[in-house]
């Protein structure tokens, strides 16, 4: 079996008025509840010439609720006057039941009370007809009530903008299927699709560009999921299919009844060779970018939302992890990760108003005289629940949250009253690096920020030194260099750390306002003797020298690295010769021994 990827219940904008209006009418199951068994048989008459066809009907009032709850009808015609169990005590019982509340009632009564009608709308009834009813008016009212209920359906269960499913009519229809696979020992897969560039093409171009970007990706994902004979030619087999729209930039499938889990991985590779094709929006060509996660059932879970949570784990795994593939399996250790993320996630929340961040620092040394001229300042974090977090591992989780916003001004702030007390304290040019991320570099208050902290702490801005890696800079480095540019007017040095390991356009680096270009511990680890010249970190201090820049060795250990760096005339250099990064009372009395008073 082989279900469609859009609904029948769904109005397709193809169609007459008529023609939708034919399809409700010819497919609606109507309930009729009334104790005068000539009443519902009239009824029926009238509807049946109107082209209704699917009746089930009661003069037993107190079985009413019962059968509803079996037959599940999409309208009720419920007489009010019924001895023992009342119309209202029907009406009554129905909203107060999770599987009744929303079906519609239309109320027969030969009543012309307020009272009564007042009471039978307060319990939820939608429209009333007088008896003896009118067919042409029957008609039309039911007709009303069943378009009525199919566009609320539609607004409630299906994405308006794609037309596909949400969330809860995928799970619904998912749970229905693994029932079936569970009867069978059948198996299925839970595939998560992820388009990662939607929020990009918002933020560039507008909301307007991002909802037509989403509903031509959204047509293409149909097509694949409807093309489900790439899996039939493939393994021979006929699979059942579910897709929705289960949030803004993320869909969902579910295919049932599959053989392997391969099925589902050649759907996967199909999504995302089929949505890599570019569209063009405003005369710019969009091309999406596509990750996807896998779950097996049973063996990821049996739950849906369970499976559809480790599928989504597998996507946010391809997404950080990939590579060169943008799907991925479930595994137990994603889940573990996953944990450990929000864990991560949940702590950094709390980790400054409970004092647990630390700054070290770590000397930056002169390569001439050997004087410590500053240093820069490094943020640890030792969390109560899990210990010692790397900042390799927990920068980039708070650069997503968005949390690196705090952090990074509580850091400054903390470092530039530190250096500024040093300054004071031994009368000396003390300069300070701090390390900046692109998200602050985004955020429009950066540049108010750091004026704020310089003239609060004191801390000449002079003085201070923004770090930020080289793969960060070049990262839409054309936008970039008006926000550097920014912050340079404070008065601050810049220095692109990390350098060498990223791949920078030199024509960029040059129209940067940087002032500092600091070579990456890697290539120093290379000159391991006086015969071993490096000619790339050769290279490197020519061209930052030629471009005006300082520049900094890091992680200098030996004697032969740290002379190495004198021939080659580098400024200033970072490492374990000097120290390790420390804590700001260990660093006062480095600086004591350096600068005796």
């Amino acid at each position: 079996m082989q279900n469609s990827a859009i609904d029948t219940n769904r109005f397709d904008d193809s169609d007459s008025d008529e023609d939708q209006y034919s399809s409700l009418i010819s497919s609606a199951k109507i309930m009729l509840v009334d104790d005068e068994p000539i009443n519902t048989d009239v009824l029926q008459t009238y509807l049946t010439g109107e082209g209704y066809s699917n009746f089930v009907s009661t003069s037993d009032s107190s079985q009413a609720i019962s059968m509803m709850q079996a037959e599940k009808p999409d309208v009720v015609l419920l007489d009010l006057m019924m001895p023992e169990v009342s119309g209202f005590d029907v009406l009554q019982a129905m909203r107060g039941n999770k599987g009744l509340q929303h079906i519609p009632v239309v109320i027969l009564t030969s009543s012309d009370d307020a009272d009564t009608k007042l009471r039978a709308l307060q319990l939820g009834a939608m429209d009333f007809l007088a008896k003896p009813v009118d067919a042409s008016e029957l008609a039309l009212r039911l007709r009303n009530t069943l378009a009525a209920k199919a566009y609320q359906h539609q607004l409630v269960n299906y994405d308006q903008l794609t037309g596909l499913a949400k969330l809860d009519v995928f799970l619904d229809n998912t749970y229905a299927v693994i029932e079936n696979l569970k009867t069978d020992k059948g198996m299925g897969a839970a595939i998560h699709v992820y388009l990662e560039n939607l929020k990009t093409v918002n933020n560039s171009m507008g909301r307007d560009c991002g909802n037509r970007f989403i509903q031509l990706y959204s047509r293409k994902l149909e097509n694949c999921v409807r093309s489900t004979n790439i899996i039939r030619d493939t393994f021979g087999t006929e699979i059942t299919t579910n897709l929705a729209r289960t949030s803004g930039d993320k869909f969902s499938i579910f295919l049932g009844h599959i053989e392997n889990p391969q099925q589902a991985a050649v759907l996967a590779r199909r999504i995302i060779i089929d949505t890599s094709e570019p569209f063009n929006l405003d005369g710019q060509l969009i091309f999406p970018s596509t990750k996807v996660g896998i779950a097996i059932f049973p063996d990821d879970a049996t739950d849906p939302q369970k499976l559809l949570n480790n599928a989504e784990t597998a996507m946010s795994y391809a997404k950080d992890h990939g590579g060169g593939e943008s799907y991925a399996f479930y595994s137990g250790t994603m889940n573990e990760e996953s944990t450990r993320i929000l864990s991560i996630e949940n702590g950094l929340h709390k980790a400054i108003e409970n004092d647990e961040l630390k700054v070290t620092y770590q000397p930056k040394v002169d390569l001439i005289t050997g004087d410590i001229i500053g240093a820069e300042a490094l943020i640890r974090w030792i969390s109560p629940e899990i210990g010692f977090v790397s900042p390799e591992e927990f920068i980039p989780i708070s650069e997503r949250t968005g949390q690196i916003i705090p952090i990074g001004a509580w850091i400054l702030e903390r470092a530039c009253t530190q250096a500024a007390l040093w300054l004071q304290e031994f009368n000396i040019d003390f300069k300070l690096a701090v390390n900046v991320s692109i998200r602050q570099i985004h955020d429009s208050r950066m540049d108010l920020t750091v004026k704020k902290i310089l003239e609060k702490t004191g801390f000449p801005a002079s003085s201070l030194t923004l770090e930020l890696t080289e793969n960060m800079v070049m990262e839409n480095a054309e936008s970039n260099i008006e926000l550097l540019h920014n912050l340079k007017a404070l008065g601050v040095r810049l220095s692109i750390d990390d350098f060498g390991t990223g791949y920078s356009s030199l024509s960029y680096l040059q129209r940067l306002p940087l002032d500092e270009l600091k070579i990456d511990r890697s290539f120093i680890e290379e000159v391991q003797s006086e015969e071993n010249r490096s000619p790339i970190v050769r290279a490197m201090v020519s061209m930052a020298h030629d471009l005006g820049m300082t520049v900094v060795a890091e992680g200098i250990e030996t004697d032969i690295q740290l002379n190495h760096m004198k021939l080659l005339q580098c400024e200033l250099y970072q490492g374990y010769l000097c120290s390790k990064p420390i804590v700001a009372k260990a660093f006062t009395e480095l600086l004591a021994q350096s600068y005796p008073k």
